[in-house]
């Protein structure tokens, strides 16, 4: 059962004799006067006052996940002629509204032409928000900040909310910001206003989080403000009403021991000095739930990573109320699926510390650690060593451990400095296949020339050298590399031969073989016949038939942002790096179709690293 927080409490005062309850001004460090935001309490409904609603400036926070989207003018489909026009043209339907243009990285006004309302109902919360495919991200942020005409049907703001709702989980706060900065006039969408205050939960804004719970919680009618406006008295020192619509909500059956244990805590300013206090478990955390047990001083428990979504993850990655270990774990996580800078990373990789023992012996200490500790403790050693063929004996443990984790990407990206450092001699050409790899992971070409120059030299004279060649070209050649330019599909053959003999062949050659003919080439039949030796079936997940059909019918008639859903749908949470090899191949083939053909590049780049290539 939801009751408003006002009329509760206006029942409460009868009983104890209490009149109103007083909540302080609060304060925010970018305001100059503390402002006024105690809800008046009435027999009847208060009357809306039109200055009741704050401003609506996104969260700063200190920690940027994403580079700031740029132009965050309103995109608004024109009824004039065609075009874009960058002003409000009379009342419009907010699910109209976007930051992104086809002349900043969106996909156009027309994207939904020929698509049905409902089709964009069903595939667009199915969107796989904690993918760790940059790729995959990429193209899921700016079919949802896109401003584009959408088909007649649905409830109107419900898919501007869900597109918000979405990018806040992606943990894409600046697209939270652009997408609520375009609506048209002020919003009274309860679902935005939901997504915004998570949002500022999540950055550390809490100030202006309680600022607009203190202002809707007249009109919100529902638990959640009411925990919200809770919360907010409790941090401001108002403990005994804070205590009172507690023990209401309690009463009410609401359910939240978590939420009821640091609210008793906050509410007495006594407990906040005593012993730490234990949350048992927190497997799925609210933006709420990390805002409060951050205030309160309380110790994440280790479930707490339970939680797969980007945003959360950040949030857990950067609360200082967390165990180091918990927060590589989340930092890692956060980081693979775009929403926590690499440099965030790279400082939080610098901060733990370790024992002398560990840091005498490295290489050797780091298998006892877990994932993101070695790779930690790898970091500090290539941060200390001074000699070459150290620092790429730890790069390379580093990389190995992270490629059997699947994280390649990510630790090639957090451990570029270093990588950029080791010098590039003869006696370090064992190095170089490893050196190419991860700097062509994270397109970083010039980098990677010398060490490529470096291994076409030793493969004159040495033969695993020249295997080692052989086994790269493909990669090289996918990625756009200029020194494999000349590489022709002729070569493929020479680079089964290779690697046929080595583990998981099979399925590296499927995996390869399947991205070359989605981009066009051919592939021998001499290798797929080679190829059948083995299983007939695989283990893996395929998308059911509907979005089969509508996915070749999408890409055929340029249904831009209907190809782009099913296709994100399709390859699911894993991506085209754990997609089977078919799967993908269908997905890249219909993107190329509608004109994506630098988007598939990079995810074909992502399939054949992810497979050991």
């Amino acid at each position: 059962m939801n009751v408003s927080h006002a009329k509760c409490l206006l029942g409460a005062a009868v009983v104890v004799g209490a009149t109103a309850i007083a909540l302080p001004s609060l304060s925010d460090a970018q305001e100059t006067k503390p402002l006024d935001l105690r809800p008046p309490l009435r027999l009847e409904p208060p009357a809306a006052h039109p200055s009741a609603k704050p401003a609506r400036p996104m969260p700063q926070s200190p920690v940027s996940p994403i580079e700031p989207v740029q132009a965050p003018q309103t995109v608004m489909p024109s009824n004039l002629g065609g075009g874009v026009q960058a002003e409000m043209l009379g009342v419009i339907n907010p699910d109209v509204a976007g930051a992104l243009s086809i002349a900043n990285g969106g996909f156009g006004t027309d994207m939904w032409s020929g698509t049905r309302r409902d089709v964009i109902d069903q595939l667009m919360p199915q969107v796989p928000v904690t993918t760790a495919s940059p790729a995959m991200r990429d193209l899921m942020r700016r079919v949802l900040l896109t401003g584009a005409e959408v088909p007649e049907g649905g409830e109107p703001g419900s898919l501007i909310s869900l597109r918000a709702g979405l990018l806040s989980a992606m943990g894409e706060f600046g697209g939270v910001k652009a997408l609520l900065d375009a609506i048209p006039g002020e919003s009274s969408n309860p679902d935005l206003m939901r997504v915004e205050v998570d949002t500022r939960f999540l950055t550390g804004d809490v100030a202006r989080a309680c600022q607009m719970a203190n202002a809707y919680i007249q009109e919100r009618q529902s638990t959640y403000w009411q925990k919200a406006f809770i919360f907010c008295q409790a941090m401001e020192g108002e403990g005994n009403a804070a205590l009172l619509g507690m023990s209401l909500l309690e009463e009410l059956g609401v359910e939240d021991q978590v939420f009821f244990q640091l609210i008793e805590r906050l509410a007495s300013s006594e407990s906040l000095s005593s012993e730490t206090p234990t949350i048992v478990s927190l497997a799925d955390p609210t933006p709420l739930h990390l805002a409060l047990a951050r205030v309160a001083k309380a110790k994440l428990p280790v479930d707490v990573i339970s939680s797969n979504r980007p945003g959360v993850l950040r949030a857990i990655a950067i609360s200082p109320n967390a165990s180091p270990e918990l927060r590589l774990e989340a930092a890692e996580r956060a980081e693979v699926a775009g929403a926590l800078p690499v440099d965030a990373l790279r400082q939080l990789y610098a901060s733990i510390t370790f024992t002398d023992e560990q840091l005498k012996s490295p290489l050797t200490q780091a298998g006892q650690l877990s994932g993101p500790m070695s790779r930690a403790l790898l970091y500090r050693a290539t941060l200390m060593q001074t000699v070459g063929a150290a620092q790429a004996e730890a790069l390379t443990q580093a990389l190995s451990i992270a490629r059997v984790g699947g994280r390649y990407a990510s630790t090639a990206r957090a451990f570029l400095p270093q990588l950029s450092r080791v010098q590039v001699t003869k006696d370090l050409a064992w190095f170089a296949p490893e050196a190419i790899r991860a700097f062509l992971i994270s397109r970083r070409y010039a980098d990677a020339k010398p060490w490529f120059d470096l291994l076409e030299e030793s493969a004159v004279h040495e033969p695993e050298m020249a295997k080692a060649l052989k086994a790269l070209m493909p990669v090289a050649r996918l990625s756009g590399f200029q020194g494999a330019e000349d590489w022709e599909m002729a070569g493929l053959t020479d680079w089964w031969l290779s690697v046929k003999d080595t583990p998981g062949a099979r399925d590296k050659a499927a995996t390869l073989a399947a991205a070359l003919m989605a981009l066009g080439e051919y592939v021998p039949e001499d290798i797929w016949a080679d190829l059948l030796a083995g299983t007939s079936h695989t283990g893996l997940m395929a998308p059911h038939a509907s979005h089969w059909c509508l996915l070749a019918g999408a890409s055929s008639n340029g249904r831009v942002g209907e190809t782009v859903l099913l296709s994100l749908v399709s390859l699911g949470d894993g991506g085209p790096a754990r997609a089977d090899p078919i799967v993908t191949h269908h997905v890249l083939r219909a993107l190329r179709n509608v004109g994506l053909d630098r988007e598939v590049r990079a995810m074909v780049l992502e399939a054949v690293v992810a497979a050991g290539l």
